[in-house]
């Protein structure tokens, strides 16, 4: 948390004076909401939420910054003699992306692409019913990220807008992960 309050921070020194020569900044929020029940026993949570500022140097082409703060609670249950093991998973994740726009800002349907960067913290405790808690350690690590997009002009300044965004996670051992989000939200053009 607290190197992003040093990122934030320093973007907020900045964004004076980078806004400046930028023609236009948007803001967004998104969310995500996902259930998913197996049986009485099996199931599992996730939500995200994230907040971005683009900076729009030219009319298609944009440096996205971003936060999501997602949390995955998983609850199983192996037999009905078996405890009940509960997981939750945080993940933290800071964004830095060049977007290109493939459609005039004018336009209804206004299609990107965009890639980056991407620092992950994550945390996860595992309760085990009758037992002790577990925490593992925070993790952090930087990944490339990339992602495609819809935003739907409303009206000139707010708009609808639909991601689905990747990340290759390191895990150790000289492997990673392959990490998705789908996110539905708002925007609103400076």
């Amino acid at each position: 948390m607290k190197s992003f309050l040093k990122i934030s921070i320093l973007f907020a020194l900045s964004f004076g004076s980078v806004s400046a020569h930028a023609l236009y900044t948007q803001l967004g929020a998104s969310y995500g909401y996902k259930t998913q029940t197996f049986d009485k026993d099996n199931n599992n949570k996730t939500e995200s939420l994230t907040g971005s500022v683009s900076l729009y140097f030219w009319e298609r082409i944009a440096l996205e910054l971003s936060y999501t703060d997602a949390t995955a609670l998983v609850e199983s249950k192996a037999s009905s003699t078996d405890p009940r093991r509960t997981t939750i998973q945080r993940s933290q994740v800071l964004g830095a992306d060049l977007v290109f726009v493939l459609a005039d800002k004018t336009a209804t349907f206004q299609p990107y692409i965009k890639g980056g960067i991407a620092q992950i913290k994550r945390s996860q405790q595992i309760k085990i019913e009758g037992q002790d808690t577990y925490t593992n350690d925070p993790e952090t690590a930087l990944a490339p990220s990339y992602g495609v997009g819809l935003k739907i002009a409303l009206t000139n300044e707010f708009g609808l807008k639909l991601s689905y965004d990747a990340w290759q996670t390191p895990i150790g051992n000289n492997t990673s992960t392959n990490d998705s989000s789908f996110r539905a939200g708002i925007t609103w053009d400076l």
